[in-house]
């Protein structure tokens, strides 16, 4: 039988992996959502942020892929519903303002314009941040 500080760091160590792979799993919601689920309507709506209902749909798909792998994770319901509102609003805020940041200034459309890059890494970066941020709360 194992002494207890070792079986207390056995468990630490189970914890720490699972929510390593917690945080994997949502960043992985973020790719599919922002990247492979992400219809022609979306891109458009997203290109100039003007058109809302489609970026409402693009980020409620994330909502919705965040939302199932926290509810899977277990997450009670109380949190669960914050988070996924978390997720819901601030990926349709970030979109938007970058739509409405590239539709004002015309070279930050154009992808050959080292601006274009900084702003599409700015919006990752934000996106990222909030998924660490909803990770950070149902870990706690």
């Amino acid at each position: 039988m194992p002494s207890p500080p070792a079986a207390a760091l056995r468990c630490l160590q189970a914890r720490y992996i699972m929510n390593i792979a917690l945080l994997i799993s949502l960043l992985v919601c973020h790719y599919l959502a922002d990247f492979c689920l992400t219809l022609p309507v979306m891109i458009r709506a997203k290109a100039d942020g003007r058109t809302l209902w489609p970026i409402l749909l693009h980020a409620g798909a994330h909502a919705v892929l965040m939302g199932g792998c926290l509810a899977l994770w277990g997450t009670g319901y109380q949190l669960l519903t914050a988070l996924v509102a978390t997720e819901l609003g601030s990926h349709f805020a970030i979109d938007v303002a970058k739509g409405r940041l590239t539709h004002r200034f015309g070279v930050l459309a154009d992808q050959q314009q080292r601006a274009y890059w900084m702003v599409y890494g700015l919006d990752q970066l934000l996106h990222v941040l909030v998924v660490v941020l909803i990770w950070q709360a149902a870990t706690r």
